[in-house]
């Protein structure tokens, strides 16, 4: 568990850029009681505008002013505020990270950058510690399948981050040093806002930077914390010619080093075990809104995101590096010395590209008690990979893949009558993995029992193409020998089917104190990819294999509860369980063919823990000042 202490000090007239009065919601002006329902209209669900009261699918959101609260300076700090989301760090060399949703790892959900695609496969990697929460108005969560609208990769669920619309101008700069076992974390954050006089155009500049020393938590000389230096630059463009057409466009550049391992005043190679990576990250994107009319609409975009990576994965191992101690021997340190170890360290860099590029149009028809949307989605993505000397120079290419997925698809939102309302939507992809289409239904209803319960249900399927993924480019380390990871011979896709089911009630139907929610859910798996043990192939170097499993079950319960009775208190809180399950035993190590012993097979997913929980109170005691 994570123990630390966290300073914040707003600098530059912070808390008069950004006054407490922007975090609060509309009061009632009879009782003084402030609404709970803080967000009226939702996008992510339907990928139409809905009220969040009535859309069939259910939508969690979390809001700027609770990012701000706790200080979230980026993406993955902000979700770990929302009940059944986790962020778990995989590697302590080179701190990966991802977001598990619905019971399933970072693999298994889409993350949403207004509406599209925001992480390529190498942004997937370490891109939720680049998305600054300065860009992010709100965050929007919907479980279970969603390829039905947003293509493969979406089978747990979606993340959208919606984006800030500047109302007026202004901005704010602050700084955060966090203290882990006593070493400082430094973190520093600034937007402004600008806005032309008559408001039809916008413009956002955001500035971040985070920067610490590595930290050896357990005190064995290898860090669990690494050494990290991000600088973030963006801008967000917002323009409205006329009231039919508005013009949205975002770019943002990160640039990054960070090192695990040992022997941070050596060069990589000269480590024991280090992990190094220098990475330059572009992405922007350009959309385009249209109402044709008061019963059609459009939208065209355009996204694109350029990662390059310089790397090292490796090290000289159990060499002992200290002049002073027993075994020591120089020329082991030596990298021109046939055979020593720093020879082979030496050939252990890297270096990566990896383009996406992104078309989305959508078409917006209302007739009646339905609403249709139709659209066409097309990404393409490529990834090289290439393993270097120290000097930069070549010595082989490891991966040089592209991929593509063209996807349309239809859905009917259809007002049955003011208690009940129907999704009914499909989608067909055709990837450049796979021989044939795959086809994603989805059907969702929500009926309002009373004016205070409504009642959710729905059934959505997800999948995977066996392409490139973030796993693959991180490479692992065993001692100091790299460990890659590839896709065997005629792998398929994964496919998912998601089940939820929950029932919500309020005190009363507006302006309501309490409200209440539980959710349970079931997903089902069928060839689930399984990463296997570490294997030798005849050269010596190491790998893991990636194939298809039979299967696999993820069962999930949720509860939610959000009180408020007066406007000075707010009080949240929630819990999940999550068993995520392979329908038979899978082999994870066997070292017999080694000689050794050791056989271990499980059907449980190698996550922790099963339980989460959220508890949050806010206490405001005065108009521009909150306790959190």
């Amino acid at each position: 568990m994570k123990i630390y202490l966290r300073y914040t000090f707003w600098l530059l007239s912070s808390l008069c850029l950004i006054p407490a009065q922007q975090a609060k919601s509309t009061a009632s002006d009879a009782g003084g009681i402030v609404e709970l329902d803080r967000v009226k209209v939702v996008t992510t669900a339907t990928r139409t505008e809905r009220l969040r009261a009535d859309v069939p699918v259910r939508t969690e959101v979390l809001l700027r002013e609770d990012m701000q609260l706790r200080t979230s300076l980026n993406f993955s700090q902000a979700v770990e505020l929302l009940n059944g989301l986790r962020v778990e760090a995989n590697c302590q060399n080179c701190n990966t990270a991802e977001v598990q949703l619905l019971g399933l790892g970072g693999a298994y959900n889409q993350i949403l950058f207004d509406g599209v695609p925001l992480l390529s496969t190498l942004a997937g990697v370490y891109g939720i510690e680049q998305i600054p929460a300065a860009f992010v108005d709100r965050l929007e969560v919907v479980k279970g399948g969603g390829s039905s609208l947003y293509g493969a990769g979406a089978v747990a669920g979606v993340i959208n981050l919606v984006p800030v619309s500047p109302r007026r101008r202004g901005g704010f700069f602050q700084t955060v040093i966090e203290m882990q076992r006593g070493e400082p974390l430094y973190f520093t954050a600034g937007r402004g806002d600008f806005l032309s006089p008559e408001g039809r155009l916008g413009l956002s500049v955001v500035a971040q930077g985070s920067s610490n020393d590595a930290i050896d938590y357990n005190g064995d000389g290898y860090s669990e914390i690494t050494r990290k230096d991000q600088a973030i630059a963006g801008m967000q463009l917002w323009l409205v010619p006329n009231v039919q057409t508005r013009v949205r466009a975002n770019y943002q550049y990160t640039g990054e080093e960070r090192r695990g391992g040992n022997r941070f005043d050596q060069l990589a190679y000269l480590a024991n075990i280090a992990e190094v990576l220098v990475t330059r990250y572009h992405r922007g994107g350009l959309m385009v809104d249209r109402l044709v009319s008061p019963n059609f609409d459009f939208r065209l975009g355009y996204a694109f995101a350029y990662i390059e990576r310089d790397s090292f994965y490796g090290g000289l191992g159990a060499v002992v590096t200290d002049p002073a101690a027993t075994g020591y021997d120089a020329g082991e340190l030596d990298p021109f010395k046939p055979g020593s170890a720093a020879e082979a360290a030496y050939n252990q860099y890297g270096y990566t590209e990896n383009p996406l590029h992104y078309l989305d149009a959508q078409f917006n028809w209302r007739a009646g008690d339905h609403a249709l949307a139709f659209g066409v989605q097309h990404r393409h993505e490529s990834v090289h990979d290439e393993n270097r000397d120290f000097t930069g120079r070549r010595l082989r290419v490891t991966v040089d893949d592209h991929f593509r997925n063209t996807g349309v698809f239809v859905q009917d939102e259809w007002a049955v009558s003011p208690a009940l309302d129907l999704v009914l939507g499909a989608r067909v992809d055709r990837n450049s993995m796979l021989d044939e289409a795959v086809f994603s239904p989805r059907v969702a209803a929500a009926w309002a029992a009373s004016d205070t319960v409504k009642l959710r249900v729905a059934a959505a399927t997800g999948f995977r193409a066996p392409e490139g993924f973030s796993e693959d480019l991180h490479i692992e380390t065993l001692g100091s020998t790299q460990v890659r990871i590839r896709n065997a011979t005629g792998l398929g896709d994964e496919s998912s089917v998601s089940y939820l089911a929950g029932i919500e009630w309020r005190d009363r139907p507006m302006l309501p104190r309490w409200v209440i929610d539980a959710n349970v859910s079931l997903t089902n798996i069928k060839d689930t990819f399984l990463i296997g043990e570490v294997q030798t192939e005849a050269d010596g170097s190491l790998f893991q294999e990636r194939t298809n499993a039979a299967g696999s079950r993820i069962e999930g319960f949720e509860a939610n509860l959000s009180y408020q009775a007066v406007r000075e208190w707010r009080f949240t809180a929630g819990l999940s369980h999550y068993r995520s399950r392979f329908n038979q035993a899978e082999m994870i190590f066997d070292d017999t063919p080694e000689g050794g012993s050791t056989v271990i097979a499980t059907r449980n997913y190698l996550k922790t823990p099963n339980w989460g929980g959220v508890l949050q109170g806010i206490w405001t005691m005065a108009p521009d000042f909150d306790l959190i």
